[in-house]
């Protein structure tokens, strides 16, 4: 049975520099979200990981292939991002003002999309039926911001309503351990595997290259 699970956004997509709603599209990753990745595999390479889960949409399969943690993986559906309707693909950073509300109300649904319930409910389903008794000691999750985040609300007893409390950076890595019959948060969007409290100076660093 799973005992810890290691948790991790997906590296910084064409979609989080070009600041569009990416949702189910496949938007692939940047340079930058391909080193993020690599330098991931520095960090878990040695932590015995048994299997992945891991959202079927681009920017987290490249991600976990930048990782190359040799374990068999699944690429499921239910770990995909909020799916945002007739907004796919349209450019948030224009008009943030106009879109703010579906990047921070939990209950904001664009035409034909989800909110955050139904992708709460989706994900938080899927863990309890496939990762959380899984019968490897050790699991990565490889998904996105929303997924993540709002099965740790769950998981803490967070109103989804507070869901925003939580951050997640792009290939920040959590980790939640099981104890007796309690599973614990025991690390949260870190990313001291980059030797950064931010990423700031990637970023920096990144613009100077091009």
């Amino acid at each position: 049975m799973a005992e810890e699970i290691f948790l991790v956004r997906h590296g910084e997509a064409e979609s989080n520099a070009k600041k569009y709603f990416a949702g189910w599209l496949d938007s692939p990753l940047t340079s930058l979200g391909r080193r993020q990745a690599r330098l991931l595999h520095k960090r878990l390479a040695r932590e015995g990981i048994g299997k992945a889960f891991c959202s079927d949409l681009l920017r987290a399969r490249q991600t976990f292939e930048e990782m190359r943690i040799l374990c068999p993986a699944v690429f499921a559906p239910q770990l995909r991002e909020k799916h945002y309707g007739q907004l796919e693909g349209a450019n948030w950073g224009e008009n943030e003002p106009k879109y703010e509300k579906y990047h921070s109300d939990a209950y904001a649904r664009a035409p034909g999309g989800e909110n955050c319930c139904d992708v709460q409910k989706r994900v938080v389903s899927y863990f309890n039926s496939h990762i959380l008794n899984a019968k490897e000691e050790k699991v990565l999750v490889v998904s996105h911001h929303g997924p993540i985040v709002l099965f740790a609300c769950k998981l803490l007893g967070i109103p989804i309503s507070n869901w925003r409390m939580l951050r997640l950076g792009n290939c920040g890595l959590s980790i939640i351990k099981k104890e007796g019959k309690l599973w614990r948060l025991n690390l949260w969007n870190s990313l001291s595997h980059f030797g950064l409290a931010s990423f700031s100076p990637l970023l920096s660093k990144e613009k100077r290259l091009i």
